[in-house]
């Protein structure tokens, strides 16, 4: 539809931070109406390089240009006036805000200098029925909504824009689907505005964008064809090293091993009904659930954070356990599990402070100590420690949060969605985590949005629906067809040999 002539040209970007060169002479060219996806593990620079685009960072060097105009970096109110947008991954909107806010900032309708409430609402509905999303409600705060719609919101307040550059930071990362979103990106592309999208997905790169590049260690090192790629070797790209296995080799189980935990006609607040499950020592099970199917209440049930109207939590032979068996990853990790100004090293051993102050002070050496055990265990490089954790990448985000859930020691670790945002490489660290916990004879639940993890990690997998558990699958039965038919309500309980 357009000519191959660029469109936006990034030339010799460059931004560095004290000795981390975040980017290093990075350069691309789109054309209009193109999608061209960026993949790369964190810390590999793309995030600098959006902040960079929308104006937030000031590159040491290096240029934009739109359709030949020449882009003044730095200051994000150029930027957005130049039509670049951007919907980010950990969603920039304040919990205090309406919807309506959100989409409209900085320009709110304004008559003598007050904000026309009604003239507001009413706008921000068009512009999500617009969208496709009329179902979300403009008055509604943004702490309100779930996560997904939360992103739907974030995504909605780039693209009402009508940008002529926008920037995706992994949008489906906590969607349930792509078919929205592709939905809309099409529907700008045709009208001309080029895409730049960011996932961690080879099969979303694939399916929606025309060009890819690979960054790593601020570089490009690789620019390919997303639909005859092979993903091994873009992951191998990505990551500076051969990928021998992504996924650690499951033991040959026990035949009838007792329990670690037995949930019998668990019942809590209308979201979980009636629910039996066991998990035995040395084993990863999974949950396969789409959106809102009881699964997040039955992990945070477990955890201790929502109480149970009915039945019981039984680990090993004793009775309903203490907080201290369960340990819980969350699903976002920067509102529910990560203290975001403070140091990394006071994120992993803040559950831990009677261990870091025998004598009711906070022995500094002492707690040195146990945080540089507990990164060592996840492979945090030692000098983040000091760094604020809001500093460092999603991945690394991640990284601390397991290292303090494994350091309280817990006879069942709960992850909820643990890989959600975290490049290739950091995802395979998780899945190695997980199964020298479980082989140390811990026990593990873990819920998942990508069916191919549970299939590739899991040793069985449960499937939910309408807060029931619909489908019990393992060894040869535990496909990703049986995990899809069995989330969509179509679950057969098979035996698990």
């Amino acid at each position: 539809m357009f000519d191959d002539v660029p469109f936006i040209t990034i030339r010799d970007i460059a931004k560095q931070f004290g000795a981390t060169r975040a980017l290093d002479g990075v350069s691309l060219d789109l054309r209009r109406g193109e999608v061209h996806g960026i993949l790369g593990e964190n810390g590999a620079g793309k995030s600098t390089l959006n902040k960079v685009l929308a104006g937030v960072l000031v590159p040491d060097t290096g240029t934009v240009e739109i359709d030949g105009e020449n882009i003044q970096l730095g200051r994000p109110k150029q930027s957005r006036a130049a039509g670049l947008a951007m919907a980010y991954q950990e969603l920039s909107a304040p919990p205090n805000i309406t919807v309506a806010e959100k989409l409209f900032l900085p320009k709110l309708p304004v008559r003598l200098g007050i904000v026309s409430q009604r003239k507001l609402y009413s706008a921000a509905q068009e512009v999500l029925t617009a969208w496709g999303k009329p179902g979300i409600d403009a008055r509604a705060l943004i702490a309100s909504l779930n996560l997904a719609d939360r992103q739907h919101v974030e995504i909605i307040a780039a693209m009402a824009t009508e940008p002529r550059l926008l920037i995706l930071d992994e949008p489906t990362a906590s969607l349930p689907d792509t078919t929205w979103l592709f939905d809309r990106i099409r529907e700008l592309v045709a009208r001309g505005t080029s895409v730049i999208y960011i996932s961690h997905k080879l099969a979303e790169i694939r399916a929606i964008c025309d060009r890819g590049t690979v960054l790593r260690n601020g570089r490009v090192v690789k620019q390919f064809d997303p639909k005859t790629a092979d993903e091994r070797e873009l992951v191998e790209y990505m990551i500076g090293r051969s990928l021998n296995q992504a996924f650690p080799d499951k033991p040959d189980r026990a035949e009838h091993q007792a329990p670690l935990v037995t949930v019998t006609d668990l019942s809590i607040a209308g979201k979980v009904h009636h629910l039996s499950m066991t998990i035995c020592p040395g084993e990863i099970v999974g949950v396969a659930a789409l959106e809102g199917q009881g699964q997040k209440s039955l992990f945070y049930g477990l955890a201790g954070f929502v109480k149970a109207d009915t039945g019981s939590i039984t680990v090993g032979s004793g009775s309903t356990p203490a907080r201290k068996n369960f340990s819980l990853v969350p699903e976002d990790r920067k509102t529910e599990g990560l203290f975001l100004t403070l140091t990394a090293q006071f994120n992993l051993t803040i559950s831990e402070l009677r261990r870091c102050s025998p004598l009711g002070t906070i022995s500094s050496r002492k707690e040195k100590k146990i945080a540089q055990g507990a990164a060592l265990a996840v492979n945090l490089p030692s000098p983040f420690m000091t760094r604020d954790i809001q500093d460092l990448s999603g991945g690394n985000q991640q990284k601390v949060l397991l290292g303090r859930v494994v350091l309280s020691a817990p006879k069942c670790l709960l992850l909820f969605d643990p890989t959600r945002g975290v490049d290739a490489a950091t995802k395979v660290e998780i899945y190695h985590m997980t199964r020298e916990f479980a082989q140390q004879g811990g026990a593990v639940l873990i819920y998942s949005t990508e069916i191919p993890e549970l299939v590739g990690l899991c040793d069985r997998a449960y499937t939910m629906y309408g807060g029931r558990i619909n489908g019990e699958f393992g060894g040869e039965t535990l496909t990703e067809n049986a995990l899809m038919a069995g989330a969509l309500g179509h679950g057969e309980k098979v035996s698990a040999s």
